[in-house]
């Protein structure tokens, strides 16, 4: 009990005397409108920030990073899966991008063992790679639908945390699973594991299992293409940091 006690007061102390907000400036208006509506739709009762809020959906600390505007702009309108539409309009949704940007410069929000390549990083290796072995015309509509609809969770050579479960990485999912696999994924989710079901056209889920037949048959060039052209390439976190 007694080691309780002074393991408590030594972490109150280090919470207390941290100055890490100091760091980061305040938010400015359009950010702030944002955090209001945050605030005022209870966004947090289904996502997180820096691990803390709900966990039907994915922790947004980051999301800025890895969603563009037009997936935002889908969310925040029409939804997906279990995200409910909430019609906001364009001022709402740039209140919102702003405030998610600003939350996204602070840090790291969930502790990892490295750091995810970032995105447009990953584009464009993957452009470098299919410039050598061309991607189908299928593939190429399922890697645009991949990076404005899947990367709101799943991120590119690296699983990603997202509350208590882990969304995993996908480069190399068609060389762990069947077609019928991932049909049987992309179809109904995986509930259990925070994957929620897609109802895509056929048309929409062939075309995607083609963009992932292509990434994982090409996972080790797309990933030496990153390497030698990165300057960041192999920088990463102890797993107790956070940046």
């Amino acid at each position: 009990m007694a080691s309780l006690v002074l393991a408590f007061a030594g972490q109150t102390a280090l919470v207390y005397s941290d100055g890490t907000a100091d760091a980061h400036g305040r938010l400015e208006a359009t950010a702030l409108r944002g955090r209001q509506l945050w605030l005022d739709n209870n966004c947090q009762a289904c996502h997180q920030l820096y691990g803390f809020g709900g966990f039907l959906g994915p922790d947004l600390t980051n999301a800025a990073a890895r969603v563009d505007r037009k997936r935002l702009e889908t969310m925040l309108t029409v939804g997906s899966g279990q995200m409910p539409a909430w019609n906001f309009d364009k001022a709402q949704i740039d209140a919102i991008e702003a405030f998610l940007r600003a939350i996204d410069r602070t840090g790291i929000g969930q502790a990892r063992s490295t750091v995810p390549i970032p995105r447009e990083q990953v584009l464009m290796a993957i452009e470098t790679q299919s410039a050598k072995d061309p991607m189908s015309p299928a593939a190429s509509r399922g890697q645009q639908f991949f990076h404005a609809t899947c990367v709101a969770c799943h991120c590119l050579f690296s699983a990603t945390p997202l509350g208590p479960y882990l969304a995993p990485d996908l480069s190399g999912a068609r060389n762990r699973l069947s077609d019928a696999d991932l049909r049987e994924v992309i179809t109904n989710g995986r509930p259990a594991r925070g994957m929620p079901a897609w109802p895509l056209q056929e048309s929409q889920r062939a075309e995607l299992l083609e963009y992932l037949a292509w990434l994982a048959k090409h996972r080790d060039a797309v990933l030496a293409v990153w390497r030698a052209t990165s300057t960041n390439a192999g920088d990463g976190l102890p797993w107790w940091e956070f940046r």
